[in-house]
């Protein structure tokens, strides 16, 4: 079957390893043995048909999977299933079952992760809590795909998620829990905003989610809706709650003097250092924001930290590299199309856009904007430079 996939121009493919599993050693004989032999022919066969690791294993919560499964499978299924209704017919289910996969996906993450890359698996783009969904992909470190019906597609919302030829700003680390919401229940205890970490190449991002509203009942043994919780939560940020250290090529951000912080919503960029007080919010029931941080740098006494194209979730996922180099010039290359923010303590003489002079805007609060278009023939990416 694989051989004629990949015959047929497919490049990966999805396997529920652990349902068929089940299924084969339902009887408990022989269950370590056929397991292996299993996962060996599976291993061999994507190896041989999908260049070593085209699969991602569904529904991979399981020993069977860690200790035997992962030679050629580097990426997994975290949570549950994406559930655009309620099974069991409450008819609020289509809203607060959605916080119950985030947070599935993120804890499960946790202990995952130390094996795999997470897989946040698929979402509708025109569900109802589709937006809230698409939040949580962008800043998971998951790759990004729907199961749409043919014409049931939110493109406005896809192009926050995924680039014109496909590619994803895409977070360098796989999105965990902040450290204050471990052990805490951020899906019916009336207090606690699911907040999710993770890592650019020139930053870190927060995204924060109100989750409240559903979750296990383990009287009646499923999942199920708990209508005094699916209210409105506050919570705050602060650059600490990003694990810069988790990467050799981040944590020298984690001794900024400075970052500057990008609100998605109300797009305020505003600038803190680490002693500043957090910055808090409050989330509706089934609602998001998310945090971009940047660490700031100076530029011939400039301070300057480049925040990325807004008109993607993960914003600061489309910068891909910034030089300074002493000149008064701050030269970024930059992927994607649209406004493109910085923060820049001072207005720029100029801007330039592949050697182009650009017009740009700066406003109060340092917050420096220049309009991008898709460079097909450079793969979407941009030569901007600043100079002062």
């Amino acid at each position: 079957m694989h051989s004629y996939l990949a015959g047929a121009g497919i490049t990966g493919v999805k396997v529920d390893v652990f349902n068929t599993l089940e299924y084969l050693c339902a009887d408990h004989g022989g269950r370590v043995e056929l397991a292996k032999a299993y996962y060996a022919g599976l291993s061999d066969s994507i190896a041989a048909n999908f260049r070593g690791t085209g699969i991602i294993a569904s529904m991979q919560q399981c020993n069977d999977f860690f200790f035997l499964g992962t030679r050629q499978v580097s990426m997994a299924r975290a949570g549950d299933d994406f559930w655009f209704d309620d099974p069991n017919g409450d008819p609020m289910g289509v809203y607060w079952l959605q916080g119950v996969h985030m947070v599935n996906c993120s804890y499960n993450s946790l202990w995952m992760g130390q094996f795999v890359r997470p897989d946040w698996d698929m979402f509708q783009s025109d569900h109802v809590c589709a937006a809230f969904h698409a939040a949580s992909r962008a800043v998971s470190g998951s790759p990004i795909y729907v199961s749409d019906s043919l014409g049931g597609h939110d493109f406005d919302l896809l192009r926050t998620l995924v680039f014109p030829d496909g590619t994803l700003p895409l977070c360098l680390h796989y999105a965990l829990p902040t450290r204050d919401c471990l052990f805490k229940n951020p899906l019916f205890d009336q207090e606690t905003v699911l907040k999710m970490w993770n890592l650019n190449k020139f930053g870190g991002v927060i995204g924060a989610f109100n989750c409240q509203g559903a979750g296990w009942d383990p009287e009646e043994r499923r999942i199920r809706g708990y209508a005094h919780c699916y209210k409105p939560i506050s919570g705050a940020v602060q650059p600490a709650d990003v694990e810069w250290a988790q990467r050799e090529d981040t944590a020298s951000m984690a001794n900024a003097a400075e970052y500057a912080v990008y609100k998605h919503h109300s797009e305020e960029l505003v600038l803190m250092t680490p002693q500043s007080d957090p910055i808090k919010f409050t989330l509706q029931p089934s609602s998001y924001e998310i945090f971009t941080f940047v660490p700031v740098m100076a530029v011939a006494g400039v301070k300057f930290a480049p925040v990325g194209v807004i008109t993607m979730l993960n914003c600061g996922g489309t910068i891909v590299d910034v030089n300074t180099d002493g000149d008064g010039e701050v030269r970024m290359k930059v992927k994607g199309a649209g406004r493109l923010v910085v923060y820049s303590s001072a207005r720029p003489k100029k801007s330039t856009v592949d050697g182009c002079e650009a017009a740009f805007e700066y406003g109060d609060g340092g917050k420096l904007e220049v309009t991008l278009s898709w460079k097909q023939d450079k793969e979407g990416v941009s030569d901007v430079v600043f100079s002062y």
